[in-house]
């Protein structure tokens, strides 16, 4: 596997993203997954907002709300965060929202770098960072992913020593994710795009790579007791509408 890095000119709010992306990537080999940082979506989206709002949008896009001293832990489709993915980093003036729909954004990326190579295993994969808890700094994860299965999984595999694994599944897509970071930034690099070549994963048919296999119902998360705790008098739930 092979990581390459993509600096490119500034991407301007309402930019066409496909465009973009062919233009500072010319050519791409089967087997290969293009990463693509969230930020940029979003702006070509014009998922943007004043600095003024910060508060007021972080609590609409989310589901759950508990107030910090460092900001808000918030519950959004994607999972917990810091501030639902509001960001004002590397945003010019005013902040910077997640992506609509991350995994519809990555199936429409890959269609269209799909077609314009005449390529059939490419994946698409849309990051961003997150937190880690008792973990000093942040790390990258898939927001959004499209063309490939996201999860190596073990159960029922014998490891060295002939025990079966009950629950084990490798997150491929938040590993590469976190590899591509690593080379992308999170400063002034400006490298919003990379290229994974003969990436280790399974490629499939656009709108099959099963979205929903990274999420877990609350219910089934090992974590739950940790936020349980943390859903005092202080949690505030998104009222309904």
């Amino acid at each position: 596997m092979k990581i390459i890095g993509v600096k490119t000119p500034l991407l301007k709010a309402g930019d066409d993203l496909i465009q973009f992306i062919i233009k500072n990537i010319p050519s791409l080999s089967e087997g290969s997954v293009v990463v693509v940082t969230s930020k940029i979506v979003a702006l070509a989206e014009g998922r943007l907002a004043p600095l003024s709002a910060k508060e007021a949008i972080i609590k609409r896009e989310s589901k759950e709300v508990i107030e910090t001293p460092y900001g808000f832990l918030t519950l959004t489709k994607d999972g917990w965060c810091v501030n639902a993915g509001v960001d004002e980093s590397n945003a010019k003036d005013g902040l910077i929202l997640l992506p609509l729909d991350a995994f519809q954004s990555a199936e429409v990326l890959c269609r269209s770098l799909r077609q314009k190579f005449k390529i059939k295993k490419l994946g698409v994969l849309i990051t961003d960072t997150k937190s880690v808890p008792l973990r000093v700094g942040t790390v990258g994860r898939a927001l959004g992913f499209a063309g490939f299965q996201p999860l190596r999984s073990y159960i029922n595999k014998r490891d060295l020593f002939g025990r079966k694994s009950r629950f084990t599944e490798s997150n491929l897509a938040d590993s590469l994710a976190a590899a591509a970071v690593l080379l992308m930034g999170e400063g002034s690099e400006r490298v919003p795009l990379a290229v994974i070549q003969e990436a280790p994963v399974t490629f499939v048919g656009v709108g099959t790579s099963q979205t929903t296999k990274l999420s877990l119902p609350p219910q089934l998360d090992i974590f739950r007791y940790v936020f349980s705790r943390a859903s005092s008098p202080r949690a505030k739930k998104k009222p309904k509408r």
